[in-house]
């Protein structure tokens, strides 16, 4: 075991609350990071498709849409966990 995971341990052990929350944060914000990542890599691809054909691709911009509207989900989400944080 490394160090790390020892005083990780540790903690947990000290503040199950704060560790609870630690790790529902930091699910929520990858999460967060995945969709946003993915809504950028739709777009750019849809720009590409567009210049290529001339014409805009619904199935993609639907695509689009939803992971906008997801992102917008999750840090609303994040922006709550954040305000929950508890007492150290």
């Amino acid at each position: 075991m490394s160090a790390t995971s020892i005083r990780r341990k540790e903690q947990d052990a000290a503040n199950p609350r704060l560790a609870e929350w630690e790790r529902k944060q930091s699910r929520v914000r990858t999460l967060w990071v995945v969709v946003v990542l993915f809504f950028w890599f739709s777009v750019g691809l849809q720009v590409v498709l567009f210049f290529m054909s001339g014409k805009a691709n619904f199935v993609l911009l639907s695509v689009i849409s939803g992971m906008m509207v997801l992102g917008v989900t999750l840090k609303l989400r994040l922006q709550r966990i954040l305000r929950q944080r508890p007492d150290s």
